[in-house]
C-alpha cells in the first residue's frame, strides 16, 4: 500500500470529509502533471487511486512532487482550474 502524506500547507484544502473518514481529490505536481480522484484517509494521507481494491495502490510520485490539491472534480481533467497560487497553474 501507498502512503503519501499531504503536504501540511495543502491541508486546509480537503474541506469536509465526502464519506466516512474519505476525501476525493485530484493533485497536481511540480511537472504539470495531474491525477485525479485520488483517496485520502485520516484526513492527512493519500493511499491510491478510487479505483484501486479499497483506495489501496501504488502511485508513480512522492509527497514533495505534489504543488497543488483540490477536491475531486466532477469533471476530472476536463476541469481546467487549479488554484492560481500553485506552480504552473492552469
Amino acid at each position: 500500500m501507498t502512503s503519501l502524506r499531504l503536504p501540511p500547507h495543502l491541508l486546509a484544502k480537503l474541506g469536509p470529509e465526502m464519506k466516512m473518514d474519505v476525501h476525493w481529490v485530484d493533485v497536481k505536481l511540480a511537472d504539470g502533471s495531474k491525477f485525479m480522484n485520488l483517496v485520502v484517509r485520516g484526513g492527512s494521507t493519500i493511499t491510491g487511486r478510487a479505483t484501486d481494491p479499497n483506495g489501496e495502490g501504488a502511485l508513480p510520485f512522492v509527497s514533495e512532487d505534489i504543488v497543488a490539491l483540490r477536491r475531486h472534480a466532477l469533471l476530472g481533467a476536463l476541469w481546467p482550474f487549479w488554484d492560481q497560487n500553485s506552480k504552473r497553474a492552469g
